[in-house]
C-alpha cells in the first residue's frame, strides 16, 4: 500500500488525530474495540451511546480508554429514555471527558448542552441533513458541523439532499468551521472528490460496519459485502427504538412473510441470528464498493490514501485560517496548539 503524505490541516489539529477520518458513532455497533481500533489507526473513534444505560455508557467510555491513549469521542442521541436518561448520559460525558462530542438529532437540547461541554474542555460536533440545521448548530456554538447527505446509512434528518450538493452549502454558512462530509464514503476515491470539494474531513459509517472489530453481527457484515449500490432503500416509516417517520437508510428485507422486514434496524454480534436474517438493516449507498470483512486499520489506511497532498493541504489552511483568527474563543483547542 502506498505511504500516506497527509500532515493534518486545521481539523486534525484541533482534534488531535492523525487524519480526518472519522468513524461514524453508530449505535450499538461503535463499541469500545472498534473506537480504539480506528483511534490507533491514526483517525477519530466515535462510540455509539444511543440506548446506553448512563452505567454501560460509563463503563465503554472507559473501556475505550483502556484499549487507547489517543483522542476519541462519543455520540449522544435523545431518541431513548427521554430527558431525564439523555441528561444522565450527558453527566457521565461529563465526568469521563472524552475528546469529543458528538450531537444528532438533540436540536432542543443544543443550546444548553454545547456550552457545558466546551466548559468541560470537550469539542462538540454536530450532525446536520440541511443547511438549516447546520446555521442551528452553529448559532448554538458547534465546533465542526457534519454534512450528512441522504446517501448516508441509518437515520438521517428530515431531507434528501446528496452529500454533493448539501456540502458546499454547508461549508459557505460555517463560517470557516470543519465541516465533515458524510454519505457513501468508502474508498480512497470518495474521501478524495468530497476533500476537493471543500470537505475538512469525512465521517464514515457503513464500511466500518464490516470490520473485524464491529459489533455487528456476522450476518449483517457478510449483508454488506454481498449488497450492490442498487440495494439500499430510503425509508420514513418504523426503525427500532426511533420515533415513527424518522427516516433511514437500509439494505430491505424482500421476504414478504417476514413482518420485521418493515423494521430498519443494526444486528449486533450477541442478537440471534434469526434477526440479522429478518430485519431490513443499516447501510449506505456506498456498500456496492464494500467487498470484504477486513480490520478497521485497514480501512482507516485505504480512506487515508485520498487525502489531498500537501499542496492541496496548505492551500486550504489560507482559508481556514481567519476562523482560526477571529474565533478563538469559539473553539475548544488541543494542548500544544499554536
Amino acid at each position: 500500500m502506498n505511504e500516506v503524505t497527509f500532515s493534518g490541516n486545521a481539523l486534525t489539529r484541533l482534534c488531535g488525530v492523525q487524519y480526518p477520518i472519522f468513524l461514524g458513532g453508530m449505535a450499538a455497533i461503535s463499541s469500545p474495540p472498534l473506537v480504539a481500533a480506528v483511534a490507533n489507526a491514526g483517525g477519530m473513534g466515535v462510540l455509539g451511546g444511543l440506548r446506553l444505560p448512563p452505567l454501560t455508557l460509563r463503563r465503554w467510555l472507559q473501556e475505550a480508554r483502556s484499549l487507547t491513549d489517543k483522542p476519541f469521542g462519543v455520540n449522544l442521541v435523545p431518541q431513548f429514555g427521554g430527558p431525564d436518561v439523555f441528561e444522565a448520559q450527558f453527566q457521565v460525558v461529563l465526568k469521563e471527558k472524552p475528546r469529543l462530542l458528538s450531537l444528532f438529532y438533540a436540536e432542543a437540547y443544543a443550546a444548553d448542552m454545547i456550552p457545558r461541554a466546551k466548559d468541560a474542555g470537550m469539542i462538540v460536533m454536530v450532525q446536520a441533513g440541511s443547511v438549516a440545521l447546520a446555521r442551528k448548530a452553529i448559532a448554538n456554538g458547534a465546533d465542526i458541523i457534519i454534512a450528512q447527505g441522504s446517501e448516508s446509512g441509518g437515520h438521517l434528518n428530515r431531507g434528501t439532499i446528496s452529500i454533493m450538493s448539501l456540502l458546499p452549502s454547508i461549508i459557505e454558512v460555517a463560517q470557516g468551521r470543519p465541516v465533515l462530509a458524510a454519505g457513501g464514503v468508502v474508498n480512497r476515491d470518495d474521501v478524495r472528490a468530497l476533500m476537493s470539494l471543500g470537505a475538512s474531513g469525512v465521517t464514515v459509517g457503513t464500511a466500518f460496519v464490516a470490520t473485524d472489530e464491529s459489533n455487528a453481527h456476522p450476518l449483517y457484515k457478510q449483508k454488506i459485502v454481498e449488497a450492490t449500490t442498487d440495494d439500499t432503500e430510503y425509508r420514513t416509516g418504523y426503525s427500532f427504538g426511533w420515533t415513527w417517520g424518522t427516516p433511514h437508510r437500509v439494505i430491505p428485507n424482500r421476504d414478504k412473510w417476514n413482518l420485521l422486514r418493515l423494521i430498519g434496524g443494526g444486528a449486533r454480534a450477541i442478537d440471534k441470528a434469526r434477526m440479522a436474517k429478518k430485519l431490513s438493516l443499516y447501510a449506505g449507498q456506498g456498500v456496492g464498493k464494500i467487498h470484504g470483512v477486513v480490520p478497521a486499520a485497514e480501512r482507516v489506511a485505504e480512506l487515508a490514501l485520498g487525502l489531498p497532498s500537501s499542496v492541496t493541504r496548505l492551500r486550504q489552511e489560507v482559508f481556514e485560517l481567519p476562523y482560526a483568527l477571529h474565533n478563538e474563543s469559539n473553539i475548544v483547542r488541543p494542548l500544544g496548539w499554536h
